[in-house]
């Protein structure tokens, strides 16, 4: 931002009370708050002129939660591949390596 950077605020008054307007740099004229009705007090219209300047500089951020689907099946995939390492690991070593350790697994006919 420029050295001339300094929002300022007025209450201009009109016909039925007081209307908020604004400047964001020294250069600039002021402007109305775009579509509110003139307020009672002059206060209130400097506090909407400063509310809509930071609404307007600052705005919200918005993000959609988006439901993830598994278009190329890729968690099946890494379901299948981990699947295939445990039955490589039981055949080479008799039993599987969880976390570092090799946990033997028995088999019981029923």
């Amino acid at each position: 931002m420029s050295s001339d950077f300094l929002p300022e605020y007025t209450a201009v008054p009109v016909r039925g009370g007081y209307r908020g307007s604004y400047r964001l740099f020294c250069g600039q004229p002021f402007r109305f708050i775009p579509g509110c009705e003139p307020y009672p007090t002059a206060g209130r219209a400097l506090e909407a002129a400063k509310e809509y300047v930071r609404i307007r500089l600052n705005p919200p951020i918005r993000s959609e939660i988006t439901e993830a689907k598994d278009v190329l099946g890729l968690a099946s995939w890494h379901l299948e591949k981990a699947a295939q390492r445990a039955a490589e690991q039981e055949q080479a070593l008799g039993a599987i390596v969880i976390r570092g350790r090799s946990v033997k697994i028995e088999r019981k006919r029923a």
